[in-house]
């Protein structure tokens, strides 16, 4: 008998991971009205608003997929110090609509919404002077404050503190790690393709799955995949760029037959909006991905995968790390959680003889073998094997 990798003896875990859901609104075309791709977050879930377009578009007959959406609280910058395109950013706790909106979405089972520092970072005159925010702190003490600050700005809207999160723009200096190790977070995404400096299948297995970081083992979440299928370059004709995305979309295939084949984590990349007030395109963005991203979804949902959320994710890890399985005899045992951390998921899956097709619980409830496994909640007292 012995406890599956991934929940659900899933061959993968898949994330959906979408940056900067954010109180913002960049005007390109300066109409004073919400056009579609402007808004991160701003307009809810209105009339042109990246959120309805997201669950209209993209997530609507795709129940099963779970997204995390990363979050800056404070007033989130924009790239230029005197941008010519007008833009409007305000605190996520600016008024009860917008507390209500994100709160409403946090609340979604098919939802999470993860910590993305306050600002993102500190504007230049010119897009290349951006600083993104874990590189501003010139100390550890500089970097734990402000985290504390945007901490506690996430708790006033979703009552409670942000189990984990991600650096913006992967970006990081000395003070970086231990400012995350110090500040209560269960999980991080510290890294961006972490594998790309390695050469062997055995390196990229290493660095593509889960890893810890820090004195209070923090979990490292690995991003393994950004699909960035459309080109943005103008000049390129369309029978070029054509042929671009069709072979892009097929690299991106590959990469997933890998993750899937070694029980790696499929975690993919987007952004909210396409649009910056430099005039850029924020690349990868869930309109421009838009088809792929079904695409992509649609080949997943016929694979043995399990969509989660990274605090999920996280937790499942922990509980999986931390639980042993204890004899008493040939049909009975026990399963003991060996962890002061405090978790919300509960659900074991394991293995066991191919003669096993149930398992008492200590309550009593009988759970029976599905995709060849047991999901059962680790609890105290006896469980018995039923031949």
């Amino acid at each position: 008998m012995d406890i599956c990798k991934w929940y659900n003896n899933a061959n993968s875990p898949v994330l959906f991971m979408i940056d900067d859901l954010a109180n913002v609104w960049v005007d390109l075309n300066g109409n004073g009205l919400i056009d579609l791709g402007e808004d991160w977050g701003y307009a809810k879930r209105k009339s042109n608003s990246s959120f309805k377009y997201l669950e209209d578009e993209i997530l609507d007959g795709f129940k099963q997929v779970k997204t995390t959406f990363f979050l800056p609280t404070g007033i989130r910058v924009g790239m230029l110090e005197n941008p010519t395109i007008s833009s409007v950013s305000k605190m996520i706790n600016c008024d009860i609509e917008t507390i209500e909106f994100l709160k409403g979405v946090n609340d979604d089972i098919r939802y999470e919404i993860a910590y993305h520092g306050t600002t993102h970072g500190k504007v230049g005159g010119s897009t290349e002077d951006f600083i993104q925010e874990w590189q501003t702190y010139t100390s550890l003490e500089e970097a734990i404050k402000t985290i504390e600050t945007g901490k506690k700005i996430f708790k006033e809207v979703f009552g409670y503190y942000p189990s984990g999160g991600k650096y913006c723009g992967y970006a990081t200096n000395e003070f970086s790690n231990d400012s995350i190790d110090k500040s209560g977070f269960l999980w991080w995404c510290r890294e961006w393709n972490r594998g790309k400096k390695h050469k062997t299948a055995n390196d990229f297995r290493f660095e593509f799955d889960i890893k810890e970081f820090g004195k209070n083992s923090i979990i490292d979440i690995p991003s393994t995949l950004a699909l960035n299928i459309t080109s943005s370059e103008k000049s390129i004709k369309s029978i070029v760029k054509n042929a671009i995305k069709k072979m892009t979309f097929n690299q991106r295939i590959k990469q997933i037959e890998f993750l899937l084949a070694n029980k790696l984590v499929i975690s993919i990349q987007e952004h909210m909006s396409p649009a910056r007030d430099d005039g850029r395109v924020q690349n990868p963005n869930i309109f421009d991905d838009a088809e792929y991203l079904k695409r992509i979804f649609k080949y997943l949902i016929n694979k043995n995968v399990w969509f989660c959320t990274c605090t999920e994710l996280a937790e499942y890890y922990i509980l999986r790390k931390n639980s042993t399985i204890n004899f008493i005899n040939d049909n009975k045992f026990s399963i003991k959680y060996n962890s002061d951390k405090k978790i919300k998921w509960n659900k074991l899956s394991i293995v066991a003889d191919n003669e096993i097709n149930h398992i008492r619980m200590p309550d009593r409830k009988v759970v029976n073998k599905v995709n060849g496994c047991f999901d059962i909640e680790v609890m105290d007292g006896i469980y018995e094997v039923l031949i």
